[in-house]
């Protein structure tokens, strides 16, 4: 090795957070049709894992319908994970920005047809509409964090933190 040893070179290894609970759905296929699926858990006890699940009002169990669910939103929100498209991940830090203003916008600014909150005063719209007693609302307005769904500008200029540092 040129310019150093091996030796001095410290060796990096990946670490996962001590209280990670990863699950995995793998879904057995025979002559393209679905046979079996088969739940895994790569960290974390079945358990604690079963707990969580339950504590965010789930049934306990992984299922492929929400993973699916969850990947197909993500890739119709970010152009370079589609799968068939032009757009492409030019370099990871490109890939990761996009990432972190989809998710910001996802949670702040688009309303969710499953977050309705019922409207104390219903406006009268006029002519023969009735008017709305709930509201659609976004995840973020859901954990109180704001009161109304962000316009694309507010996201825009709203004042970010400091980056944080990495670990070397």
């Amino acid at each position: 090795m040129a310019g150093g040893s091996s030796a001095s070179v410290a060796a990096r290894h990946w670490q996962v957070a001590p209280g990670l609970l990863y699950g995995q759905v793998k879904q057995i296929y025979r002559r393209r049709r679905l046979t079996r699926v088969v739940p895994g858990l790569r960290c974390g006890s079945w358990r604690s894992f079963r707990a969580t699940l339950r504590g965010l009002g789930l049934s306990g169990q992984v299922m492929p319908a929400f993973v699916e669910r969850a990947n197909r939103t993500l890739r119709r929100g970010v152009a370079g994970l589609a799968r068939r498209t032009w757009a492409t991940a030019q370099s990871a830090p490109q890939l990761l920005a996009h990432l972190e203003w989809w998710r910001a916008y996802y949670h702040f600014a688009r309303p969710h047809g499953g977050l309705r909150a019922p409207v104390a005063e219903p406006l009268d719209r006029g002519g023969r509409q009735r008017p709305p007693r709930c509201r659609r609302g976004t995840p973020a307005m859901a954990l109180g964090l704001t009161d109304h769904p962000w316009t694309v500008l507010e996201l825009l200029t709203y004042p970010l933190p400091p980056p944080r540092a990495h670990c070397a």
